[in-house]
């Protein structure tokens, strides 16, 4: 694969901006990019890049392949020292940290600026991060005197009452490099698969596809059934006591570049019957992974059960889970194949005030105001979501065919 001409600024030294928006929709090629520029600068003696997402379950399953992968294309295997957690070129010095903004402890903010030494700040899926201020504190620890800084923002366009839309996207800035590709301009290094998967949702769903492949921004109000007013106020800093938990899974049926996600979610319910949603472990991994994710999130949470929908993969994640040696109790509940009709008894909850968030999970609460039930697709985390509150909400002998 080779770079696109509209990333080249990326490759400069010294950067010509501080700040850099490299957004764009599916199979645009910027993450390709940005990785490959990461990997050049490297080579320039004492850079500290840290490369932070809102959550980061395990960077050495989600992120450093694709470092290792472009390494090998390189063939500048011997070049690099990598672990879990980091990547560092052994001729220069320089290093790649993979870190998560968020953590259980809520110290996330501090602990990365007490890392000495960074000169590039990389902010992959930005639309994660919702609170400004925490990008704030982030960015102003970015100050090296002897090399150029640089924050480099990766997202695809989510909402214009974002902070990021209102700070970098309705006023352009002279201190910000804007970088915006589609799939149609990096098409000949995307699979026919692909293409045709970008035509199909064309086809099916206009407004979908303008924003999934060609990262266009959206309104709040183009949600059809969740909306952000009824999300906001159902959030909570803490849960109380609670007495179920489950981890909800919604699996991918492939595993290549061109699969969903797998939509990964814990939810609890409390003595009182009020639902809520604890974690989005949600990412695009292959089989194994994803079950060892759930194990790990089950474990963690003292889940009573693995939950997913019986004939959308309810099978395979059986095999999965029981493969990862999970001896724990693995409930199928039974939907029927109407999106509306299974996801409106969850959001009639929400509307009741009867589920709660538990802090901010940004990419699940895009996929619900923009969920649309009668159009396209489901939404891998939504759908999660639904098993969950139906096993934990709704009785596990309910059945959505009404």
């Amino acid at each position: 694969m080779g770079i696109l001409a509209n990333y080249k600024p990326l490759f400069a030294y010294p950067n010509p901006t501080r700040y850099f928006l490299v957004s764009g929709g599916r199979g645009s090629g910027k993450s390709y990019s940005v990785t490959y520029s990461l990997l050049r600068l490297t080579y320039r003696s004492g850079h500290i890049i840290l490369f932070t997402r809102w959550t980061l379950v395990s960077a050495h399953i989600s992120i450093i392949p694709e470092f290792i992968e472009k390494i090998e294309s390189l063939g500048y295997t011997n070049d690099f020292e990598i672990t879990q957690t980091e990547i560092t070129n052994i001729k220069t010095g320089s290093k790649i940290l993979f870190r998560g903004i968020k953590t259980s402890q809520g110290t996330a903010t501090a602990n990365l600026k007490s890392i000495a030494g960074v000169t590039t700040w990389v902010l992959d899926e930005a639309e994660e991060l919702v609170e400004e201020d925490v990008f704030d504190r982030i960015d102003l620890s970015i100050r090296s005197v002897d090399l150029p800084n640089k924050v480099i923002l990766v997202m695809n366009p989510s909402f214009k009452s974002h902070w990021i839309y209102k700070r970098f996207v309705a006023n352009k800035r002279d201190d910000t490099t804007y970088i915006h590709t589609t799939f149609l301009e990096n098409r000949k290094y995307l699979s026919q698969s692909f293409i045709d998967q970008a035509k199909r949702t064309r086809q099916e769903n206009l407004h979908r596809y303008e924003h999934l492949f060609l990262g266009k921004w959206l309104d709040d109000a183009e949600g059809m059934l969740w909306n952000r007013p009824i999300i906001d106020r159902s959030r909570m800093p803490t849960a109380p006591e609670l007495q179920r938990i489950v981890v909800a899974i919604d699996p991918a049926v492939t595993a290549n570049i061109d699969s969903d996600e797998t939509g990964i979610i814990v939810c609890g319910k409390d003595k009182a019957g009020y639902g809520y949603v604890l974690e989005d472990l949600s990412g695009k991994y292959s089989p194994n992974q994803w079950g060892a994710i759930a194990v790990k999130a089950r474990e963690k949470w003292n889940a009573d059960c693995i939950v997913a929908e019986k004939n959308q993969g309810g099978d395979m994640v059986e095999a999965v889970i029981r493969s990862a040696g999970e001896k724990q109790r693995i409930k199928l509940v039974t939907a029927t194949k109407g999106k509306y009709v299974r996801a409106e008894p969850i959001y009639s909850l929400y509307e009741q005030s009867k589920i709660y968030h538990i802090g901010q999970f940004p990419l699940l609460e895009a996929q619900m105001i923009t969920f649309d039930p009668e159009k396209g697709k489901s939404p891998d985390r939504v759908d999660a979501l639904v098993w969950a509150f139906t096993e934990l909400m709704l009785g596990s002998t309910f059945n959505f065919s009404i």
